[in-house]
């Protein structure tokens, strides 16, 4: 169930944060690339936990893979919505069955481990391309970088909102204190402090610089938020 969780919020991440890209910047076949990634973790989180959902998610990404041609057509922009629609209520439902959080929790929760999932992921993938597309426009590594902090800064208000239930504190950051310790400081902390290094290299165009630094970036995340859902299905609140 937490796999799946977290396969599905980085899937979400990864499709919702395209926009910050821009078509026009990294291609169609950026696009096509993402679209298969996340179809691919979708799958995958359905070997470990499957719904008719997924398998709704799995068709519009095909629809939205061919699709992609016609950008400016009802046939693109309907499933292209609808897409971003199922990710969001598929991701709120992982996490409402795997942690049983309540559903305001789960909304909190979901929306907040997209966004730091996808942002920086998909800011590590976007440094790779432009060794493919060169001379591209730094302002999508820019918006994306900035998305990071936003993302990282409203993950750590859940938590600290989550903290704060009567009785969490104790629970988590005491009897679990090792591992909830990992999860700040690898999944909010380490963010937080790589964020200066990975905008200083973005804003001299060093792409490959930036892309190391992300790498770290990825890996922090990961482990914080595989920390963060275990430790939230002990204590039903998104930590």
């Amino acid at each position: 169930m937490l796999l799946a969780l977290f396969l599905i919020d980085a899937a979400a991440g990864l499709y919702l944060f395209l926009p910050l890209v821009g078509r026009r910047n990294a291609g169609v076949k950026f696009y096509r690339l993402i679209l298969v990634v996340s179809g691919a973790l979708v799958a995958c989180a359905s070997i470990a936990r499957w719904d008719a959902m997924q398998a709704i998610l799995i068709g519009l990404t095909v629809i939205v893979y061919f699709t992609l041609r016609y950008p400016k057509r009802l046939v693109f922009r309907i499933p292209a919505v609808l897409l971003g629609l199922a990710f969001l209520a598929e991701a709120v439902l992982s996490w409402r069955i795997a942690t049983g959080c309540s559903w305001s929790w789960s909304i909190a929760g979901a929306f907040s481990s997209i966004a730091l999932l996808g942002s920086v992921n998909l800011a590590m993938l976007l440094g790779h391309w432009y060794l493919v597309v060169r001379g591209m426009s730094i302002d999508p590594l820019k918006r994306l970088t900035i998305a990071t902090l936003v993302s990282v800064v409203a993950r750590t208000t859940v938590v600290a909102a989550a903290l704060l239930v009567p009785g969490v504190l104790s629970a988590i950051a005491i009897r679990q204190g090792i591992f909830f310790w990992m999860r700040a400081g690898w999944g909010l902390i380490g963010p937080l402090a790589l964020y200066p290094m990975v905008w200083g290299t973005v804003k001299i165009r060093s792409t490959m610089a930036a892309t190391g630094i992300l790498y770290v970036d990825v890996v922090a995340v990961v482990i914080g938020e595989v920390l963060g859902g275990w430790l939230a299905a002990i204590s039903h609140v998104p930590v």
